[in-house]
C-alpha cells in the first residue's frame, strides 16, 4: 500500500476486512444447503402464517446470495429469485438489523426493486435471518399499500424469524445426515451417549438366516427391552396399523431382491400406547449380485413432526375459537371443488350486533362471544359439516353429504333459533343472533363462485331481514343491482337536496280538529316529479343513507315548524319516523336538540314514531334511555304500527311511550273481521289502563271513523282527512278546517268532507 496516506490505508483494510466477512457469510450460507433446493411445507407453512397474522398479501424467506435474493418460501409473489440490487433483503443483511419502509415508491434506495416496480409493492417490513454473527438473509412481509407497523409487530416477526432460523438449521443438519448416512456403514460400535443425544440408531438384518441386530437407541425408541430378540413380524408389529402392511411389502421386496434403499419416516406405536415418528434410512449390501445384508439407521423425529404439526395447526387454525381458519376453508373448497363433489353446500354466517358489543362492552366481551357462537355452531352441527371461521364477525359451514336447498333451510333456521338463546358473556347476558346466507353448487361450479354466491345471499338477508336466512337464486344479483341503484338515487338527492318532507294530517276523533302532522319522506326527482318512501324503501337498510335522509328531514321540519308558528297556525305537533340506524351512533338526542334548539322551537312540538322492529334490534335499552331523555325535554313518543311485531306487552311496559299507533292493517278489516275488531278493542282498552292515547292509522270511511269514536278512539289518521301535502299545502288544509272559514277559501284538492265538526 505504498503511496497511500495513513487514512487511505485504514480505509483499504475496512473494505478488505469487510469483503473477508461477506465471503465467509457466503461460505456459511452455502455451507447451510438450502439455496435452489425445493419448496418444502414447513417454509411454506411459516409464510402463509405471517400473512394471516399481519393480514398482508405477501411474505416470503429470502436468502441473498452473492448477486441474487433466492426465495425458499414465498406467498403472493410468484417469484424464485430476483437481482440483489436495490432488494430490501441485502439491505438487511448489509446492516444485519431490522427494516420498516411504509412507502416504497417514495424510498429513494428501493426505487429500482423489481417488487416496487413490477409489483406495486409499497410496505416492506423484515427482520434478519441470523445465526451467531452470520446473516442469510431476511424474513419479510409485504404489502401494495402504506401500512402501519408498530414494536409489537415488529417482535412477532422476530420470533416468527427464529422459527425459520431453527428450520434452516434442522435443514443443514438433515442435509449432513444424509450426506454422512450413505459414507457411513454403521457399526454396532457406536457409543452409546452419541445415540441417546442423535436420538439414532443402527441396525442390519440378515437376509439368509433373518437374524436382525438393533443397537440400544432403537430398543429405546420403539419402548422394547434392551437386548429383546426380534423377528421381522416383531419388527412389523412396532408400526403404526396403518404403517405395517407397506413394511411387510417391503421386506418382502428386499428379500426376493427387487428393493432399493429408502429414506423415509413411519409412525409408530409403543407398547405403552405412546405415539412417535421414526426416520428410517436403510441400504442394501450385496455379494456377487446377491441380496445379503439390509442395514441402516432409526432416528427418532417426534419432535419434529409435533412441531411440524403446531406449525400446520397454527398457519390453519383461528387462535381465537380454535375452528379451521379462512386458509383451511379456502383448501377445503378447493379440494371438494377439485374432486367434484356433488352439491356442495355452503352457510355464511355473520354474526349480528358485535361492532355495538365492542364499543359497549369491550372488545375481551365481544371476543367471548365469538367464542360462545363458535362454540355453539360447532355443537349443533355435529357430524354434518364443518365450521370455519373466516375472520372478524363471519363464519362458514360446507356441509358434508349432497346439500338440498330444504335441508339447508332447516339447518340454518335451526342455528339461528339455538345460537339465539341467552349467552353469559363476561358477566353480562347477551342474546346473540346471527345471519345466514346459503348456496349450492351447480355442476362443475368452482369454489370462487360458489363463495360469491353464497355472499350474495347473506349481503341480501343482512340488508333486508337481519337475523333470517337466506338461500341464493339467481334473482338476487339483479335484486341486490337493484338496491345499489336505488341507494345511489338517493344518495344523489340527498346531495341535491331533493328528499323533502310531506305532512300527513292526525284529528281528534271527538271533534275532527287537527292535533298533529305525520312527517313521510319523499323523493323529488329531477322532473319534477314526487316519489314516495315505498319506491325507495331499500335505501333505508344502509345505515349511512338512513342516518342522513333523518339529518336532512330533522333541519326540514324544523324550518317548517318554525314558519307555521311564524304564521300563527295551530298544528299541534309534527311526528318523525325514527329507525334502528338513528340511534347507532348515540347522537340523537343532540341532532333533534340543535336542529330546533337554532330555530327556537320547543320540543312539545315534536314527536318521535318509533316501531317495535326498533326495540328488536338489541338496544332497547339505549333507545329507551334516549327517548325518557328526550320526553323530559318535552318531546312525545309514539309506538308505531303496533301489534305487527312481537312482544308488544313486554314493551309497553318498559318503553317510555305516550301513545300507541294501531297499525292500518287491523283497522282494514275490523268491520269484517271479529278478530281484527277484538285487537282494536284490546289495544284501546289496555291504553286506557295504561293512561295512554290511541292514534288509529289507515282511516278511510266514515263507518270505521265512528266505530272507533264509540270504542274511544282519541285520535284518527288516513285518507279521510287528508293524504301527504307538501308544506306549502299545510297552511290552506289548517285554514280550511278553522270554524267559520267562508266557503270561499280554496281547500286542498285531496281533502275529504270533514268528519265530526
Amino acid at each position: 500500500m505504498k503511496g497511500f496516506t495513513p487514512r487511505q490505508k485504514a480505509l483499504r483494510g475496512a473494505q478488505d476486512r469487510m469483503s473477508l466477512s461477506e465471503d465467509e457469510r457466503l461460505n456459511l450460507l452455502h455451507q447451510a444447503s438450502i439455496l435452489d433446493t425445493p419448496p418444502t411445507e414447513e417454509f411454506d407453512a411459516i409464510v402463509r402464517l405471517a400473512c394471516s397474522m399481519f393480514d398482508m398479501p405477501m411474505a416470503m424467506v429470502s436468502f441473498v446470495d452473492g448477486h441474487r435474493q433466492w426465495f425458499k418460501a414465498e406467498q403472493g409473489l410468484f417469484l424464485k429469485e430476483t437481482p440483489r440490487e436495490h432488494s430490501f433483503c441485502s439491505h438487511i443483511v448489509e446492516t444485519k438489523s431490522p427494516l420498516v419502509v411504509k412507502n416504497a415508491d417514495k424510498d429513494s434506495r428501493f426505487s429500482g426493486n423489481i417488487f416496487v416496480r413490477e409489483r406495486s409493492v409499497r410496505f416492506y417490513a423484515g427482520v434478519p435471518l441470523s445465526e451467531g454473527d452470520a446473516c442469510y438473509g431476511s424474513f419479510c412481509v409485504l404489502d401494495t399499500k402504506s401500512r402501519r407497523f408498530g414494536d409489537r409487530d415488529l417482535e412477532q416477526l422476530r420470533s416468527l424469524a427464529s422459527v425459520v432460523v431453527g428450520l434452516i438449521r434442522e435443514h443443514r443438519q438433515q442435509s449432513l445426515l444424509r450426506a454422512q448416512q450413505r459414507e457411513l456403514e454403521l457399526k454396532q460400535a457406536r457409543f452409546e451417549q452419541t445415540e441417546r443425544s442423535a436420538k439414532v440408531g443402527g441396525f442390519e438384518m440378515d437376509l439368509a438366516t433373518g437374524t436382525i441386530i438393533w443397537s440400544d437407541q432403537i430398543y429405546r425408541t420403539v419402548g422394547l427391552p434392551v437386548g429383546k430378540r426380534m423377528t421381522s413380524e416383531e419388527v412389523i408389529g412396532c408400526y403404526a396399523p396403518e404403517e405395517r402392511e407397506s413394511v411387510r411389502r417391503r421386506i418382502r421386496d428386499v428379500l426376493d431382491g427387487s428393493a432399493a434403499g429408502i429414506d423415509k419416516e413411519y409412525r409408530i406405536m409403543t407398547p405403552q400406547g405412546e405415539e412417535r415418528w421414526v426416520r428410517v434410512v436403510s441400504d442394501i449390501e450385496r455379494l456377487s449380485g446377491k441380496p445379503s445384508r439390509l442395514f441402516g439407521i432409526v432416528q427418532d423425529v417426534s419432535e419434529k413432526v409435533r412441531y411440524e404439526q403446531r406449525l400446520l395447526q397454527a398457519a390453519n387454525a383461528d387462535p381465537l375459537t380454535g375452528l379451521a381458519n379462512r386458509a383451511a376453508f379456502n383448501a377445503h373448497m378447493e379440494r371438494l371443488t377439485a374432486a367434484d363433489a356433488p352439491s356442495i353446500g355452503l352457510l355464511l354466517i355473520d354474526v349480528d350486533r358485535l361492532k355495538q358489543v365492542n364499543d359497549i362492552l369491550g372488545h375481551a366481551t365481544g371476543d367471548l362471544l365469538l367464542k360462545g357462537v363458535a362454540s355453539r355452531l360447532d355443537e349443533r352441527l355435529g357430524k354434518r359439516g364443518k365450521v370455519f371461521r373466516l375472520g372478524g364477525d363471519e363464519f362458514s359451514v360446507i356441509l358434508d353429504a349432497p346439500a338440498s336447498a330444504r335441508r339447508m333451510g332447516s339447518l340454518a333456521r335451526h342455528l339461528i333459533e339455538y345460537i339465539g338463546r341467552p349467552l353469559q358473556v363476561g358477566g353480562s347476558t347477551i342474546n346473540p343472533a346471527i345471519t345466514v346466507g346459503g348456496a349450492i353448487s351447480e355442476g362443475r361450479m368452482d369454489a370462487a363462485t360458489l363463495s360469491q354466491n353464497a355472499d350474495f345471499a347473506l349481503y341480501h338477508a343482512k340488508e333486508t331481514r337481519r337475523g333470517s336466512y337466506i338461500h341464493y337464486e339467481p334473482s338476487l344479483r339483479s335484486r341486490i343491482a337493484r338496491r345499489i341503484q336505488i341507494v345511489r338515487e338517493v344518495e344523489s338527492a340527498l346531495t341535491e337536496h331533493r328528499m323533502v318532507p310531506h305532512y300527513q294530517p292526525i284529528v281528534a276523533c271527538a271533534d275532527g280538529q287537527v292535533r298533529a302532522f305525520e312527517a313521510l319522506v319523499r323523493m323529488r326527482r329531477s322532473d319534477g316529479s314526487i316519489v314516495s318512501a315505498t319506491q325507495f324503501h331499500e335505501a333505508f337498510t344502509d345505515p349511512s343513507v338512513a342516518y342522513h335522509i333523518m339529518t336532512r328531514m330533522l333541519e326540514q321540519v324544523a324550518a317548517d315548524i318554525r314558519g307555521w308558528i311564524d304564521r300563527g297556525l295551530e298544528f299541534g305537533r309534527v311526528s318523525l319516523n325514527i329507525s334502528a340506524s338513528d340511534f347507532m351512533r348515540g347522537d340523537l338526542e343532540t341532532r333533534i336538540v340543535a336542529a330546533f334548539a337554532s330555530r327556537g322551537i320547543p320540543l312539545d312540538k315534536l314527536m318521535l314514531e318509533v316501531t317495535e322492529t326498533v326495540f328488536l334490534q338489541g338496544m332497547e335499552d339505549a333507545v329507551a334511555t334516549t327517548l325518557q331523555r328526550l320526553r323530559k325535554k318535552g318531546l312525545t313518543v309514539a309506538l308505531d304500527d303496533f301489534g305487527t311485531g312481537y312482544a308488544s306487552l313486554t314493551h309497553l311496559r318498559s318503553l317510555p311511550v305516550d301513545i300507541i299507533k294501531i297499525d292500518k292493517s287491523f283497522i282494514d278489516t275490523m268491520l269484517v273481521d271479529e278478530s281484527s275488531l277484538a285487537i282494536v278493542e284490546l289495544v284501546l282498552n289496555l291504553a286506557r289502563k295504561l293512561d295512554m292515547k290511541v292514534t288509529a292509522e289507515g282511516v278511510e270511511s266514515h263507518r270505521q271513523a265512528m266505530r272507533l269514536l264509540e270504542m274511544g278512539c282519541t285520535t284518527l289518521q288516513g285518507y279521510m282527512f287528508g293524504k301527504p301535502m307538501g308544506r306549502e299545502r299545510v297552511g290552506e288544509y289548517l285554514c280550511a278546517r278553522k270554524p267559520g272559514v267562508t266557503e270561499n277559501v280554496e281547500r286542498p284538492q285531496e281533502e275529504p268532507r270533514r268528519f265530526l265538526g
